[in-house]
């Protein structure tokens, strides 16, 4: 019951959000106008950078699965990846859908435990991957702190809780959860549950040629994401924003949105956008059609991983 209360309290927040920007901030004939204006040729490229992310995803994933002796094929986990994509629209945060790949890739010797791990480290790659990129875009445009004050601050704070959680996992030493003192059956199991977790995760890190090649293909894979945005914004005539500023802002955007504030960001996305472009000189109508293209292409790829899914399960 409160689960699902609090789902829709998210749902709530997000479509009121995305109403009131739609109805009072910009006006729907406007927002149409500027989607008629776009250029199509440069969206169906857009769409298709979004789709090959997949592909360049699952390349990242076996890497990481292989070095546990997965052996998991690419069609399979680009399945997994297109089914978990369908759940993220139902979900509040844009890693909803690793249950489904976490739950695809269980089979390995330490069950899920192991496979949550994989997980985990994946993505914390991608988030790392992402950070970098705005920073190195921020240092190039550090005037936009007088402009964007937040993004700055929410850059900084992303940055300090990354390293202080890499410095966490590697100051507790391996095994030191399991040996700790429990009268509790279940607290025990669960103990050592984490223990395997954590020893996993410290055996990722310790391989450094796994890491520069799953660093590699993350590079690979943000850099798409970024020049998919970009794509986007070409083609609604976005021309006074440059493409190192969506290295700047595209991942914090990304990372906020990994917060459970909304189902699937609805909303969010919308009002950062709104501000962001509003700093460009461009009205909410831009920013909305911008983010109305990115939800419909989600839509399309998590239609299409809804109809493997149904496959599968018969």
């Amino acid at each position: 019951m409160k689960k699902n209360l609090l789902f829709l309290l998210k749902l709530a927040f997000g479509v009121g959000l995305l109403l009131y920007l739609v109805l009072f901030i910009a006006k729907p004939r406007a927002i149409i106008a500027v989607l008629k204006e776009a250029s199509w040729p440069l969206l169906l490229l857009a769409f298709a950078l979004h789709a090959l992310g997949f592909l360049f995803s699952a390349w990242r994933w076996k890497l990481i699965l292989d070095a546990r002796g997965g052996g998991f094929p690419i069609p399979e986990l680009v399945r997994s990846l297109l089914v978990g994509s369908f759940f993220n629209l139902f979900l509040p945060t844009r890693f909803g859908g690793d249950v489904v790949r976490v739950s695809d890739t269980r089979r390995m010797e330490q069950g899920l435990t192991e496979s949550l791990a994989v997980i985990v480290y994946e993505r914390l790659s991608g988030i790392i991957v992402l950070l970098v990129f705005a920073l190195a875009a921020s240092l190039a445009k550090i005037s936009f702190i007088r402009v964007l004050p937040m993004l700055y601050a929410s850059l900084l704070v992303s940055l300090l809780g990354m390293f202080l959680l890499l410095l966490a996992w590697r100051t507790v030493p391996r095994g030191y959860l399991a040996s700790r003192p429990c009268r509790r059956p279940w607290l025990r199991r669960v103990l050592v549950k984490l223990d395997a977790f954590h020893g996993i995760i410290l055996d990722f890190i310790g391989q450094r040629a796994l890491a520069r090649r799953v660093f590699f293909w993350a590079l690979l894979l943000q850099f798409n994401v970024v020049l998919h945005y970009f794509l986007i914004g070409r083609a609604l005539g976005l021309g006074r924003i440059p493409l190192l500023d969506y290295f700047f802002s595209i991942p914090i955007m990304l990372f906020i949105l990994s917060f459970p504030v909304s189902i699937n960001g609805l909303g969010v996305r919308d009002l950062f956008l709104v501000q962001l472009f509003t700093s460009y000189g461009y009205p909410a109508q831009f920013a909305l059609a911008f983010s109305l293209i990115d939800l419909g292409f989600n839509l399309l790829l998590g239609i299409g991983g809804g109809l493997v899914y149904m496959f599968r399960r018969r």
